[in-house]
């Protein structure tokens, strides 16, 4: 069975997304211009013949040609070619490629979209007189199929129609097709989207009904008449969720019978959540019997096929609003987060609630100094720049945590929310060691994007509120809490202290306690009062390994952490025989070296163990 591939290209503006669909085997180009695939206009640092792209065996095998002047980031390294895999992503300049699914083929070839054409307008006066009536999804459960035997095997079909249609274009033209083929009679099928909140409260002010924001059309070839939907009708049909029919009456008959090419016609609306303003509009001139004598019983059995349609694609378009909507939260959650905010009541889920939250704060350092050097490249600077977002971001999301913010160089991410982990902290640790080694690695190779920046990180660990959070006009997933201005505390203390990372007390109990030596340790730096708080704190910072950081021996951390202990209780001298013990150039040595100068060496009377501070 192949395979083809969900990818969301998006850009830095809400309005830069595409979806594309890339099919088993098949090959793509992507560029700014490209003449025969992906145009992506919006990024003038993606060249305009920029790479090609092919899906298969699971992977997204892309290859920048040989006059693409930028490379691609993935995995947060520059590279000329990738393999990604399914919920992994790629970038070029600030657009992201990504992933987000895979679709299992079993038809290769879909039929050709069909748009809207001729003879069709909305009627602009009143319906003739007839019969009109709306009936309930229960009334016609009780009514047999128009065509049983055909209706049913297109029934059959349906899914794997579905499944060939990647957009609700797509969705409308497979629609109006296999409505036309089930219903013989009809002349004319409509599947039509409309503002709900423009709609008429009712008839009386028709006049003011709206265009549709979609409409795809379907008429027979032979069929020469005017298409007419009646306004009246879908109004009817939207507001009261009800299928709606009428039946043209004739002036010269008693019964009703078709005129001027079109005698009945019957709407069904679309229900789901997804799906408001969305209805299936049929137009026909005579009976499934062939007869052009027509009443409501001879419409009854294509109408409840029409509305079982209805009822499939309601759920059908649910479905994959769910999928964009993790799309679209993929950048920023990872799948585990995503299954928790998605599954049951979506409402209840994003509901703030107090949990027990862990935060990492994230800041590049640099940039002043990079943006200097590349002052006559900002390009480049600004695929940096967003290489080392990408780095933090990818290291919070990897180890399912939430993105809550972007602050130009700086990103914010939480744990604990939706979902709860017995680990508590632990998680940001190894995200904030990961994203240290990246831009370690950075720091080596000089033709990395994130040569020159390093990285400060503040992880804290408490209650807060997490969830939806903002006002009724704005709001987004975020965290909040006093926790969360202690872990910007921390971040900022990295800077006094010489450290990459700095973590409070409750985040050193748990990474002691889970944190395996050989992916990280905890070196305990001082007791402070940072500047605007009166509750004193103490701060651990967390290193690399052993393997991985040889020169800060196991006895340097076990010297320093006795001279924090003698400077807390008092004994200075104490602690500054032990300080000697610890090679010059150590940023928390010369912490408490400097400020213990400050009191002439000796702490003061009312020495309460922790070092007020006075800048952030």
């Amino acid at each position: 069975m192949a395979s083809a591939a969900n990818i969301t290209i998006s850009g830095q503006d809400a309005s830069q997304r595409l979806l594309k669909i890339l099919e088993d085997q098949q090959t793509v180009r992507i560029g700014r211009a490209a003449k025969l695939g992906w145009e992506i206009p919006w990024d003038q640092m993606i060249s305009r013949e920029h790479a090609d792209v092919t899906w298969g065996d699971g992977k997204l095998r892309v290859q920048c040609l040989e006059q693409a002047r930028n490379p691609i980031v993935f995995g947060g390294k520059p590279v000329r070619e990738a393999a990604v895999g399914v919920n992994e992503w790629f970038q070029i300049g600030t657009t992201i490629f990504h992933v987000s699914s895979v679709i299992e083929r079993t038809v290769a070839n879909p039929e050709p979209d069909i748009d809207a054409h001729k003879n069709f307008e909305f009627c602009e006066e009143e319906p003739r007189e007839g019969a009109e009536r709306a009936y309930s999804a229960a009334e016609l459960r009780k009514v047999a199929f128009g065509n049983g035997e055909r209706q049913m095997e297109l029934l059959e079909q349906l899914p794997d129609r579905i499944a060939e249609s990647h957009s609700d274009n797509d969705l409308g033209s497979m629609l109006s097709r296999l409505l036309m083929e089930a219903i013989p009679c009809s002349l004319a099928v409509a599947v039509a989207h409309f503002d709900e909140t423009q709609l008429p409260a009712d008839v009386s002010q028709i006049n003011s009904f709206p265009k549709p924001l979609s409409m795809r059309v379907q008429t027979r070839e032979h069929f020469d008449g005017r298409f007419v939907p009646s306004r009246r009708m879908i109004l009817k049909c939207l507001r009261t969720q009800s299928s709606v029919i009428h039946v043209f009456e004739s002036s010269d008959e008693s019964q009703f019978t078709m005129s001027e090419g079109l005698g009945w016609a019957f709407c069904a609306p679309i229900k789901a959540e997804s799906s408001k303003g969305w209805c299936l509009y049929v137009s026909g001139q005579g009976a499934s019997h062939g007869g052009l004598m027509v009443t409501e019983a001879d419409l009854l059995g294509d109408l409840r096929f029409t509305q079982l349609v209805a009822q499939f694609i309601g759920s059908i378009r649910h479905v994959r609003m769910l999928q964009e909507q993790k799309t679209q939260l993929s950048s920023f959650f990872s799948p585990k987060v995503i299954e928790g905010l998605t599954a049951g009541n979506s409402k209840e889920t994003l509901s703030p609630s107090e949990r027990e939250i862990s935060v990492l704060f994230c800041d590049v350092r640099g940039f002043s100094k990079k943006a200097e050097a590349l002052q006559s490249d900002l390009l480049t600077l600004l695929r940096s720049v967003s290489a080392a977002l990408g780095v933090m971001a990818g290291g919070i999301v990897e180890r399912d945590g939430a993105i809550a913010d972007f602050q130009g160089d700086a990103a914010l991410g939480f744990w604990g929310w939706p979902i709860e982990l017995e680990e508590g902290p632990v998680p940001a640790c190894r995200a904030a060691l990961a994203i240290f080694r990246a831009f370690q690695q950075g720091v080596i190779e000089n033709n990395s994007l994130l040569y020159g920046f390093s990285v400060g990180m503040g992880i804290a660990h408490g209650r807060a509120l997490a969830g939806q959070i903002g006002t009724n006009q704005q709001s987004k997933v975020g965290v909040f809490g006093p926790v969360v201005n202690q872990g910007s505390r921390l971040e900022g203390l990295t800077k006094q202290f010489a450290v990459p990372i700095c973590v409070d007390e409750t985040t050193a109990t748990y990474a002691r306690k889970y944190l395996n030596p050989n992916e990280g340790r905890l070196r305990c730096l001082a007791r402070v009062r940072p500047k605007g708080m009166d509750t004193p704190i103490t701060v651990y910072g967390l290193l690399p390994s052993l393997d991985e950081m040889p020169e800060l021996t196991t006895e340097i951390i076990a010297n320093h952490e006795a001279a924090v202990e003698a400077v807390i209780r008092g004994d200075w001298p104490n602690a500054l025989s032990l300080l000697q013990k610890i090679p010059d150039g150590d940023g928390p040595k010369s912490f408490l070296l400097n400020h213990m100068n400050e009191f002439g060496n000796s702490p003061p009377n009312d020495w309460d163990g922790a070092f007020s501070l006075a800048s952030k």
